[in-house]
């Protein structure tokens, strides 16, 4: 019986022994998955805390731009932020927020198109200590906004007229004002297209003028703006209420452009230009641009090389009741055809005070404008005259001059490569009455203009069609005026962002 009861307390003692070591086990397992839990949420939290080290990071530094701070004038990447200590990590204010490195990358098109144009701002954040440190990169590009990057820019939007089926924006609609839209079909598919529509007043009108109804969806009735899907979203492709953009002669600053002719461009007086004038931009692959001047039907042509300015921009100081004519060495190719023999080949811009009148299609050499190394860019800047569309005699019976050359060509369609900008007056045709049928008069790029004036009448005129440049969402022509705003290009995470890669001149 003792022999048994023995037995009994050793298997008792095993059992015991068993189950501590089943413990220590399952306490052990226990331990590690309680410190792998805290090791990941100590990654996780500190990684969550990298990035919106980055972000905070990125959005001071924009802050501090769109502020007026100084940003790099030339191409190399620059270091920013106040006062960085030796390491070149900022430590942001607040508790355990972390350190930022950023740096501003100038896009190297800057010097060949403006004074300034994209800055990439790079962010990269340091969070942690010892080996448990952690980085993570932002990056965003900043932009001067510039006027030329809208495809139609209106002061004052007339209300005595609409824009109804058919017509297509394919590049950012601006108003300070309200604007007149109108279907007459009860289908959508036809309705009027934007890519991005924004006004300032907080309501656009349904209707052929100013008395239709005020509504502020882009649907109302039979009318259904184009794309819908993306109009729905509301900002930033449908906004209306926005701030409104100052314009004018006196808010806007086109004496840079002025200033930039006087100091390495071309500057041409009231007596070189007077009255009248014809001009032809006449391009050179090998030799560079020539302007092309004619100051009457009788006068001699002047040539005027305008290849080597060091400033591309031309400035004709003429008088507010003045008009010159303009248009390209002629080609009239068709739209498809990518290449104008004797287009323009490098980006140029004209200011002047009067009028300037279509002489005829004005064309750049290099018309793939999907292409970003083409620079080929043109801006027209008006002060106090008028965008006009001219009147061809031919039409009507008239005379003109005796070189076929220097002949006004408004019959058929005319493509107009450029961005118009009009400070006072407006965008108009000479007679809207020709020619008959209507014809397309064709933008690539663009208008920014006070007012809108008649280009057609019931069965004659012309259809303005816009065929949005995109290269102008991050270029535009030399020294073309700014809105006085920033614009935000992009926003991109990068995760595997390194120092090394931080102060790379990476555009």
């Amino acid at each position: 019986m003792i022999r048994n009861r023995s037995r009994r307390t050793g298997a008792a003692l095993a059992l015991v022994v068993l189950f501590g070591l089943v413990l220590s086990i399952l306490a052990g397992a226990v331990y590690t998955l309680f410190q792998m839990n805290v090791r990941s949420h100590t990654y996780n939290r500190d990684r969550i805390q990298a990035r919106y080290t980055a972000e905070a990071g990125v959005n001071l530094a924009v802050h501090m731009i769109m502020g007026g701070a100084d940003i790099p004038q030339g191409t190399i990447p620059e270091q920013f932020l106040p006062e960085p200590p030796a390491l070149g990590f900022y430590d942001l204010p607040g508790e355990d927020l972390g350190t930022v490195r950023v740096f501003v990358d100038p896009s190297q098109r800057n010097a060949e198109v403006a004074t300034s144009n994209a800055y990439a701002v790079r962010a990269l954040a340091h969070v942690g200590a010892g080996d448990s440190t952690y980085t993570y990169g932002m990056e965003t590009v900043v932009l001067p906004e510039n006027f030329s990057r809208f495809a139609t820019f209106l002061n004052e939007p007339p209300l005595d007229g609409f824009y109804g089926d058919g017509y297509r924006f394919d590049g950012p609609f601006f108003g300070n004002g309200p604007v007149c839209l109108w279907s007459s079909s009860a289908s959508s598919t036809n309705d009027i297209w934007f890519y991005r529509f924004s006004l300032a007043s907080d309501y656009y009108i349904y209707g052929t003028n100013g008395s239709g109804t005020r509504t502020s969806s882009p649907q109302y009735s039979n009318l259904t703006v184009q794309p819908i899907e993306r109009m729905l979203m509301g900002p930033p492709y449908f906004e209306l209420g926005v701030e409104p953009i100052p314009f004018g002669p006196d808010e806007v600053n086109w004496d840079d452009a002025r200033d930039a002719a006087l100091g390495g461009g071309l500057y041409l007086s009231a007596a070189q230009v007077p009255n009248g004038t014809r001009m032809i931009l006449r391009g050179d692959t090998l030799l560079g641009d020539t302007l092309l001047v004619k100051t009457s039907n009788t006068a001699a042509v002047q040539r005027i090389y305008i290849g080597s300015l060091t400033n591309r921009v031309i400035w004709i100081d003429n008088r507010a009741t003045d008009r010159i004519y303009l248009k390209s060495y002629p080609d009239y190719s068709p739209w498809s055809d990518p290449i104008s023999p004797e287009g323009m080949t490098q980006p140029l811009t004209i200011g002047c005070n009067g009028s300037v009148y279509t002489l005829g299609p004005l064309q750049y050499h290099d018309r793939n404008i999907l292409d970003m190394d083409n620079t080929t860019l043109l801006g027209i800047v008006i002060v106090y005259g008028d965008f006009v569309i001219a009147l061809d005699p031919d039409l009507v019976g008239g005379t003109d001059w005796t070189q076929t050359l220097w002949r006004i060509v408004a019959d058929n369609d005319i493509e107009y490569d450029c961005t118009v900008m009009v400070l006072t007056g407006e965008f108009r045709a000479e007679n809207a009455q020709y020619p008959s049928p209507i014809r397309d008069f064709m933008f690539v790029g663009g208008y920014i203009v006070n007012g809108e004036g008649n280009t057609t009448q019931s069965s004659s005129g012309w259809y303005t069609v816009i065929y949005y440049d995109s290269r102008l969402m991050t270029m535009h022509p030399p020294f073309f005026p700014q809105t006085g705003r920033w614009d935000v290009g992009y926003w991109k995470e990068w995760p595997e962002l390194t120092l090394d890669l931080l102060d790379d001149d990476l555009y």
